[in-house]
């Protein structure tokens, strides 16, 4: 069955993450036999092994109830397990926001946060760091009814009031009810951790089920969502765009496209229900609701698609290859592979591998100059004659040469160390503008703004108060930012690195500060939305500014982060130059003065020399081995730079005052 498409560029993707982590991993272990002092340089290694490993492909699901999300999971999943896994039922739907992911373990887990605790500020992302708060099922994953008993605990319900069911901010408009009560789920969220093969590799699904979701947790909206790399908008073929459907749209997806550059698709699912007509064309009739959805959501048609999700179900689990190309799911899948590219350029562009990429071919072309000196120096003495008073006179300039080399390698290990000092003095005054401090002013500030007027009016004002008081503080770290990098430039414009660019070296807040404007933008329109422009100063009002803030809070802490590493990092290819040059002239020092002494003696052995050449040799085939496996992994990273090859030692600047 041609329907591997998904699944090939996901392993592939993965392959392809594990081979880098492999080629790093070899390089430490090349750092640790050949260059012991190489602790900085194993840091910038081990922090694009971070990278790799912490990558996920996420993909979030967002609809009303009834448009297929649940099936739409079960059909992506259907390889392992051949059915149905989550319920989809009628009536027994995914109540609550669901994540689905592999946690690299055998054992399946279904954790559930308690709806009660919608009762209280704190964010979902906190609860993640509080297990005892979380109600856990172990189950079989082999099992299959075990599977789906344990699965369907997520779409519990319970009975209460309308006064209480506004308490956690949801909107009965919204709710199903019976008398004095309507139903509520009974979990705020769920994680499901499965041994799936697709979630192993890096896939993670996140179910939002409904417009009560999205609008009772603003985390889902202003950070969930922003950092998912797909996000596909459920719609019903045989309805189309309903009016909660575009509320659900205009209020929570237009924003997240158009101000966080979220890759957003639609899907029209249950498109088997357009089979049912004889006296009309499926494939037109498709066709035209295609347009339609494209023009009403302002997207471009290519990403809108109608799938059936129940018909590829049932064609997996029966193995028809006419009914799956029927449901048209390869074309759902084709879009989250161009998601999945996109994804992959970003992470083969991060200035992590990068780093570590062109540490090692740095490395490389030193251990070539050196041998190639070591080569030219043997050759020549051989040349000389065994006995000659000239080879004597030779080796003492070889050793003074090597001798001042080294000095000069000393002397600019000093100067960098001096320079890391003064970079190092910059983290207080490049920190001050973000520090929680700050941030927390502003928030305490915000707070008692609202408390003096909480209206829809006033709730504006001082989001845009905050958001202003966040953007005065960017401009503030800009300047520090500025300050920093020209004292980057200064220290590399001295370097005898030549091969780096220092401006490539640079720390940059403009993702950063894009991220906040998109989150602004973003929240701006959030707070436009029904369940707050109607309500009171409730739960919910109270979690969205209590959210706003923590994500503002969240990407200072990013940033913060950023800076530490990139202030220990930044000299890295600097220091690292240096110090394995110094290393190598150290050996050859040695070998020198063991071979001079040799040729007093008995003005015969050059083997000493020799045995330099003979492990500098076998240390260099290792290391372009490791960097031939970046060639051969599928669509590679950009090679490092490579220094130009010459038959001499590089030389040294004499190292300039601080």
């Amino acid at each position: 069955m041609e329907d591997a498409t998904l699944r090939q560029h996901i392993a592939d993707y993965d392959r392809w993450k594990k081979a880098l982590d492999r080629q790093f991993h070899n390089f430490n272990l090349w750092l640790e036999e050949h260059f012991p002092n190489s602790a900085g340089a194993r840091q910038v290694v081990q922090q694009a092994r971070q990278l790799l490993g912490d990558d996920q492909f996420t993909v979030a699901l967002v609809g009303e109830f009834s448009r297929g999300k649940t099936e739409l999971i079960n059909a992506l999943l259907s390889h392992t397990y051949g059915k149905r896994l989550l319920p989809s039922r009628p009536g027994r739907t995914t109540m609550c926001p669901t994540e689905i992911y592999s946690d690299g373990s055998e054992q399946a887990c279904v954790r559930l946060l308690p709806i009660e605790t919608l009762a209280t500020n704190t964010s979902l992302e906190s609860f993640r760091r509080i297990p005892q708060k979380w109600v856990n099922f172990e189950f079989d994953p082999d099992d299959a009814e075990a599977t789906r008993g344990a699965l369907m605990k997520v779409a519990a319900t319970k009975a209460v009031t309308p006064e209480e069911a506004a308490r956690y901010g949801f909107d009965r408009r919204h709710l199903d009810g019976a008398g004095n009560l309507v139903q509520i789920p009974a979990w705020r969220y769920a994680l499901i951790s499965l041994p799936h093969p697709l979630l192993a590799q890096g896939l993670r699904i996140i179910d939002t089920p409904g417009l009560n979701a999205l609008g009772n947790e603003p985390e889902l909206t202003l950070s969930t969502l922003p950092s998912a790399q797909a996000v596909a908008f459920l719609l019903s073929a045989d309805a189309g765009v309903s009016g909660t459907d575009l509320n659900m749209w205009e209020t929570h997806l237009v924003p997240l496209r158009e101000h966080r550059g979220t890759a957003v698709m639609a899907l029209l699912n249950k498109i088997d229900v357009l089979w049912d007509d004889p006296d009309e064309d499926a494939d037109q009739m498709l066709q035209k609701m295609r347009a339609e959805v494209s023009k009403l959501l302002d997207l471009p048609e290519a990403n809108v698609v109608g799938v059936s999700a129940k018909k590829a179900l049932l064609a997996r689990a029966e193995r028809d290859p006419v009914l799956l190309q029927q449901s048209r799911f390869s074309e759902f899948e084709r879009l989250l592979v161009l998601r999945l590219q996109e994804h992959r350029e970003k992470v083969a562009d991060h200035r992590s591998l990068h780093q570590a990429l062109m540490l090692m071919a740095d490395t490389r072309d030193l251990l070539k100059r050196r041998l190639n000196s070591g080569r030219a120096t043997l050759e020549h003495l051989k040349r000389q004659g065994a006995t000659s008073p000239e080879q004597l006179e030779e080796l003492k300039q070889q050793h003074q040469t090597a001798k001042e080399q080294h000095k000069f390698c000393h002397q600019e290990l000093l100067t960098l160390k001096s320079s890391q000092r003064m970079l190092s003095r910059q983290r207080a005054s490049l920190l001050a503008p973000v520090s929680s401090q700050q941030l927390q002013q502003l928030i305490d500030e915000t707070r008692i703004a609202l408390h003096e007027r909480w209206s829809p009016l006033g709730l504006a004002r001082a989001i845009d108060g905050f958001m202003g008081g966040v953007e005065h503080q960017l401009s503030n770290l800009e300047r520090e930012v500025e300050q920093a990098n020209r004292l980057v430039d200064a220290i590399y414009d001295r370097s005898t690195l030549s091969n780096v660019i220092s401006a490539e070296q640079h720390f940059d807040i403009a993702g950063f500060r894009a991220a906040l404007r998109g989150l602004y933008r973003q929240a701006a329109q959030l707070r436009r939305s029904p369940q707050l422009l109607l309500a009171r100063r409730n739960r919910l009002t109270e979690r969205f500014v209590a959210t706003l803030a923590n994500e503002v809070g969240r990407m200072y802490s990013q940033m913060i982060s950023s800076v530490d590493g990139w202030l220990d990092q930044v000299l890295e290819p600097l220091k690292q130059h240096v110090q394995y040059q110094k290393h190598l002239l150290n050996r050859h020092l040695i070998k020198l003065t063991e071979l001079k002494q040799k040729t007093q003696n008995k003005r015969t052995d050059l083997r000493t020399l020799e045995e330099e050449l003979v492990r500098n040799h076998g240390a260099l085939s290792a290391l372009e081995d490791l960097l031939r496996q970046t060639q051969a992994t599928p669509q590679p990273i950009a090679p490092a730079p490579v220094a130009t090859i010459t038959n001499n030692v590089t030389p040294i600047k004499a190292p300039v005052a601080s």
